[in-house]
């Protein structure tokens, strides 16, 4: 996403004092990438924050229920796509948000979760030119509801150990955010299922057993009903 200082400036003054001074009310929204993983396979989740209002300050902390699942001895990954870029243009502080795939960053997990402590960028709204007066009217977009180049706002990858315990699981994502000495809190989850032997098997399983009824069924009819006509003819 790059910017002219011509939208930079337009941007300031038509579309952030839309947004700017209202009190901030945000919803933490979680996804899987996939519910069902495999032993020794990875953790994929995304974080979206949805919501209007820029927080003065503002945290977000991740806290994994059960990190004996987790293999640390390879690092997860957590990528943030969005970046808050202060500049000074004709002689004023203006400030815009980018994204996409040049600003994308990459952090180790610790093992117990991880806390992002600079999200400015994630709360304003998504740069759109040129603004309609029916545009400034309405809610605006901001930045961590969408997606850039293909990449979610936040995103975390963890391996599993090859020996985890079968089992339902969840992270926890909490943000924690200020206006005017206000503190407020989101909270949401994400659940995910360590398969078992079960898990993995049953469809062949059922499968193969339906087949195997479905012969034994052809074969008692054949053995009941071919004698009858034998005799018969």
């Amino acid at each position: 996403m790059e910017l002219t200082d011509d939208n930079v400036i337009e941007y300031n003054k038509e579309i952030l004092p839309s947004v700017k001074h209202k009190e901030p009310l945000y919803s933490v929204v979680t996804r899987p990438r996939k519910y069902n993983v495999k032993r020794g396979d990875n953790i994929e989740i995304d974080i979206y924050l949805t919501g209007l209002g820029v927080p003065d300050t503002s945290k977000l902390f991740i806290l994994f229920s059960s990190p004996n699942i987790i293999d640390f001895s390879i690092p997860g990954i957590a990528t943030t796509c969005v970046k808050y870029s202060p500049k000074k243009l004709n002689g004023k502080d203006t400030i815009i948000p980018v994204a996409g795939e040049k600003y994308v960053d990459r952090h180790e997990v610790d093992p117990n979760g991880l806390t992002f402590r600079s999200l400015e960028g994630f709360f304003l709204p998504v740069p759109k030119f040129p603004v309609t007066n029916e545009e400034q009217l309405l809610m605006p977009e901001v930045m961590a509801e969408k997606q850039f180049d293909g990449y979610d706002p936040i995103s975390i990858s963890l391996k599993t150990l090859s020996k985890a315990k079968p089992g339902d699981y969840e992270i926890n994502t909490t943000l924690t955010y200020e206006y005017q000495n206000i503190i407020k809190q989101a909270s949401n989850k994400v659940k995910f299922r360590i398969t078992n032997w079960w898990d993995r098997n049953q469809w062949w399983v059922i499968t193969s057993g339906s087949i195997i009824a479905f012969i034994l069924l052809v074969l008692t009819v054949v053995n009941i009903w071919f004698p009858i006509g034998a005799a018969r003819g």
